[in-house]
């Protein structure tokens, strides 16, 4: 009876040392996904923040103004300037 509660008990001890083995493996390799999952959020944080401000840096009309003027661009006169109306989307919409 003693060799049986032995061998039961030995068997249980390398059963949960092998569990234990198993559980340490699969949590180190979480920790490594979860720690290059963090760079890459950082990453796509900071790429975030600079597109934010390029798109503030592109909105000001001030820079759009001047660059147009750098790029030889003038500012229309008021006899120049078109006005394009949509006839067709009013009806289209049953409006008028």
């Amino acid at each position: 009876m003693n060799s049986r509660r032995f061998w039961a008990f030995a068997i249980i001890t390398c059963l949960f040392f092998i569990g234990l083995v198993f559980q340490t493996s699969r949590y180190t390799a979480l920790k490594s996904n979860v720690l290059s999952l963090e760079r890459m959020e950082m990453d796509l944080l900071k790429t975030g923040k600079e597109l934010d401000a390029n798109i503030a840096k592109l909105a000001n009309l001030e820079r759009i103004e001047k660059a147009a003027i750098q790029n030889g661009m003038q500012i229309a006169a008021p006899e120049q300037r078109i006005i394009v109306t949509d006839i067709q989307g009013r009806s289209a919409n049953g409006k008028q």
